[in-house]
Protein backbone atom coordinates (compact mmCIF):
# COMPACT_ATOMS: atom_id res chain seq x y z
CA UNK A 1 0.00 0.00 0.00
CA UNK A 2 1.28 3.59 -0.98
CA UNK A 3 1.13 6.57 1.64
CA UNK A 4 -0.70 9.42 0.54
CA UNK A 5 1.54 11.16 -0.95
CA UNK A 6 2.15 8.96 -3.27
CA UNK A 7 -1.60 7.90 -4.36
CA UNK A 8 -2.04 12.17 -4.70
CA UNK A 9 1.06 12.40 -6.60
CA UNK A 10 -0.26 9.41 -9.22
CA UNK A 11 -3.80 11.07 -9.28
CA UNK A 12 -2.50 14.20 -10.16
CA UNK A 13 0.12 13.01 -12.70
CA UNK A 14 -2.56 10.66 -14.14
CA UNK A 15 -5.09 13.92 -14.94
CA UNK A 16 -2.29 15.63 -16.30
CA UNK A 17 -2.56 19.07 -13.87
CA UNK A 18 -0.25 21.46 -11.78
CA UNK A 19 -0.24 21.86 -8.57
CA UNK A 20 -2.19 25.30 -9.42
CA UNK A 21 -4.98 23.86 -11.82
CA UNK A 22 -5.98 21.45 -8.75
CA UNK A 23 -6.26 24.25 -6.68
CA UNK A 24 -8.10 26.07 -8.68
CA UNK A 25 -10.30 22.63 -9.87
CA UNK A 26 -10.65 21.66 -6.69
CA UNK A 27 -10.89 24.79 -3.76
CA UNK A 28 -7.80 23.80 -1.82
CA UNK A 29 -5.19 26.54 -1.26
CA UNK A 30 -1.86 25.82 -3.49
CA UNK A 31 0.14 26.30 -0.20
CA UNK A 32 -1.87 23.32 1.06
CA UNK A 33 -1.18 20.91 -2.52
CA UNK A 34 2.03 21.83 -2.16
CA UNK A 35 2.44 20.61 1.61
CA UNK A 36 0.54 17.18 0.45
CA UNK A 37 2.64 16.91 -2.82
CA UNK A 38 6.09 17.14 -0.57
CA UNK A 39 4.69 14.63 1.92
CA UNK A 40 4.89 17.69 4.31
CA UNK A 41 0.85 16.88 6.03
CA UNK A 42 -1.56 14.62 4.75
CA UNK A 43 -4.92 15.70 4.12
CA UNK A 44 -7.59 16.00 6.17
CA UNK A 45 -10.95 14.15 4.99
CA UNK A 46 -12.93 17.10 4.15
CA UNK A 47 -9.87 18.11 1.78
CA UNK A 48 -9.10 14.94 0.67
CA UNK A 49 -12.66 14.72 -0.41
CA UNK A 50 -12.39 17.89 -2.39
CA UNK A 51 -9.12 16.91 -4.03
CA UNK A 52 -10.59 13.13 -5.08
CA UNK A 53 -13.61 14.94 -6.84
CA UNK A 54 -11.12 17.35 -8.49
CA UNK A 55 -9.04 14.23 -9.64
CA UNK A 56 -12.10 12.13 -10.34
CA UNK A 57 -10.79 9.61 -7.73
CA UNK A 58 -12.10 7.38 -5.08
CA UNK A 59 -11.81 9.63 -1.50
CA UNK A 60 -11.30 6.26 -0.07
CA UNK A 61 -8.67 5.26 -2.12
CA UNK A 62 -7.09 8.60 -1.66
CA UNK A 63 -6.71 9.03 2.16
CA UNK A 64 -5.98 5.36 2.63
CA UNK A 65 -5.03 3.32 -0.74
CA UNK A 66 -8.01 0.57 -0.05
CA UNK A 67 -10.42 1.43 -2.18
CA UNK A 68 -10.25 1.59 -6.21
CA UNK A 69 -8.98 4.77 -7.62
CA UNK A 70 -11.25 5.22 -9.90
CA UNK A 71 -14.85 7.42 -8.96
CA UNK A 72 -18.00 5.30 -9.53
CA UNK A 73 -20.11 7.36 -12.35
CA UNK A 74 -23.44 5.81 -9.99
CA UNK A 75 -25.65 7.52 -7.95
CA UNK A 76 -24.16 5.52 -5.16
CA UNK A 77 -21.23 8.01 -5.45
CA UNK A 78 -23.94 10.85 -4.01
CA UNK A 79 -24.11 8.38 -0.71
CA UNK A 80 -21.01 10.49 0.26
CA UNK A 81 -21.55 14.00 -0.95
CA UNK A 82 -21.35 16.29 1.84
CA UNK A 83 -22.09 19.81 1.06
CA UNK A 84 -19.30 20.88 3.85
CA UNK A 85 -16.59 19.52 1.76
CA UNK A 86 -17.94 21.41 -1.66
CA UNK A 87 -18.07 24.76 -1.21
CA UNK A 88 -19.50 25.02 -4.61
CA UNK A 89 -22.61 22.24 -3.66
CA UNK A 90 -23.52 24.35 -0.98
CA UNK A 91 -23.98 27.58 -3.14
CA UNK A 92 -25.78 25.56 -5.53
CA UNK A 93 -28.27 23.99 -2.42
CA UNK A 94 -28.51 27.50 -1.14
CA UNK A 95 -30.15 28.71 -4.12
CA UNK A 96 -31.93 25.45 -5.09
CA UNK A 97 -33.93 26.03 -1.61
CA UNK A 98 -35.31 28.85 -2.68
CA UNK A 99 -35.78 28.71 -6.23
CA UNK A 100 -39.55 27.75 -7.87
CA UNK A 101 -40.87 24.39 -9.04
CA UNK A 102 -40.04 26.15 -12.57
CA UNK A 103 -36.66 26.66 -12.08
CA UNK A 104 -35.61 23.89 -10.45
CA UNK A 105 -36.99 22.15 -13.65
CA UNK A 106 -35.12 24.50 -15.94
CA UNK A 107 -31.84 24.06 -14.09
CA UNK A 108 -31.75 19.93 -13.90
CA UNK A 109 -32.75 20.29 -17.58
CA UNK A 110 -28.97 22.96 -18.01
CA UNK A 111 -27.16 20.44 -15.78
CA UNK A 112 -27.95 17.69 -17.84
CA UNK A 113 -26.95 19.44 -20.86
CA UNK A 114 -23.33 20.66 -19.03
CA UNK A 115 -22.97 16.72 -18.18
CA UNK A 116 -23.24 15.32 -21.71
CA UNK A 117 -20.65 18.12 -23.06
CA UNK A 118 -18.24 18.22 -20.71
CA UNK A 119 -14.70 17.53 -22.20
CA UNK A 120 -13.44 14.93 -19.59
Amino acid sequence: MSDFKTRLLKAISDKKLTASELSRLSGVGKSDISNYMNGVYVAKQDKCYMLARALSVDPGWLMTGDEPARSSDSDDSLKVLTVEADPELKSMLKIWKVSSPKARKAAIEVLKVMSDTKGD
